[in-house]
């Protein structure tokens, strides 16, 4: 099965092969501490460097490549825009800070993203 190494958290996560669900949302299933907000590729909280395995990520999305510019050519990327096809490791600012996962809005935001379907890309 492939995986994902999250680096800063120390933390690495098999994911089934062909599911479709992007970094983030392993990150979050599977309590990664990878900060974000808006998990929708607007607030760009989500960012990552994809230390090894760029070859493994999906080409960048339309939404991601605006809001990253040239930074997606240095190997940065979106977690929430990000779809994976093999192994790869990942790292993010530790001070970045995300939503409060805790606040009652954190939770609603949180439980609302993750029961979205899985294939909603």
């Amino acid at each position: 099965m492939p995986k994902i190494r999250f680096e800063t958290s120390d933390r690495e996560v098999e994911f089934e092969e062909g599911d479709d669900v992007n970094v983030l949302r392993v990150a979050i299933r599977n309590d990664c501490g990878v900060p974000w907000k808006c998990a929708s590729g607007l607030c760009g909280t989500d960012r990552i460097t994809v230390v090894e395995g760029l070859e493994n990520f999906e080409p960048p999305r339309r939404r991601e490549r605006e809001r990253l510019g040239d930074l997606v050519d240095q190997g940065v990327r979106l977690a929430c825009q990000s779809y994976v096809t093999g192994d790869v490791t990942v790292v993010w600012d530790p001070d970045q800070q995300g939503i409060d996962e805790d606040s009652k809005a954190g939770k609603r935001l949180k439980a609302q993203w993750l029961d979205a379907e899985d294939g909603a890309r």
